[in-house]
């Protein structure tokens, strides 16, 4: 007895589990660029209830818990900082800078490097923080 073959319709690439997957992972990627400045330079930073994401390429100077000053990720000698400022503003185009400091690190070493970059001619500084959540 022979039965007859059926043919089935349905047969094909399922491509939504794909689709939602790509999407997840792009998700990813996005909050991880927005959320971490530099990452090969680990700081503790403060937590802040106003924290925002980064939007836009800006000037970034990471001060560690030791003190060292990174400009991007580069490490510079507070001598050679107001130098490596005025290049990167001409690279970027920008005259805003975000500090990025370990929270420990004293307020004397954060004000002289605020001080450093107004004289090297950046115009706003803005401190990074980490998003704390509501009560």
């Amino acid at each position: 007895m022979r039965l007859p073959r059926r043919l089935d319709e349905e047969g094909g690439l399922v491509l939504t589990p794909l689709i939602d997957m790509v999407f997840l992972t792009l998700i990813f990627f996005m909050l991880n660029a927005t959320l971490s400045l530099n990452p090969a330079i680990r700081v503790d930073l403060p937590e802040a209830y106003t924290a925002q994401a980064v939007l836009q390429e800006e000037i970034v100077v990471t001060v560690s818990p030791e003190g060292t000053v990174y400009v991007g990720k580069n490490q510079v000698t507070p001598e050679r900082l107001s130098t490596e400022l005025k290049k990167e503003m001409a690279r970027l185009n920008s005259r805003r800078l975000l500090l990025q400091a370990d929270q420990n690190l004293p307020y004397r070493r954060l004000v002289e490097i605020m001080d450093l970059a107004r004289l090297a001619g950046i115009e706003t500084v803005a401190l990074v923080t980490a998003p704390k959540s509501l009560p």
